[in-house]
């Protein structure tokens, strides 16, 4: 099932505040990328109207609640270290 040669990962998990603060952050931050998400599926259609402007407005207003407070993950692989 699993190769010799599969890359090994190693995950650091990275806290940037309080767990209740960092639950409200992690909300945030689910709640913007489904906005970025929207917003780039709307750009390939072209469509920019109220909407767009909209799941715009989600993503510039909960990123940086999440970048400031949320959890953070750092992943490196073999190729890292090399």
């Amino acid at each position: 099932m699993f190769d010799d040669d599969a890359i090994e990962w190693e995950t650091r998990r990275i806290d940037n505040s309080r767990p209740p603060l960092r639950w409200i952050a992690n909300l945030a931050g689910s709640i913007a990328s489904s906005g970025l998400l929207d917003v780039s599926y709307m750009q390939d259609k072209g469509y920019e109207g109220w909407r767009y402007k909209f799941h715009l407005w989600k993503w510039n207003t909960f990123w940086p609640i999440y970048n400031k407070y949320g959890t953070f993950y750092e992943v490196k692989t073999e190729e890292d270290y090399e």
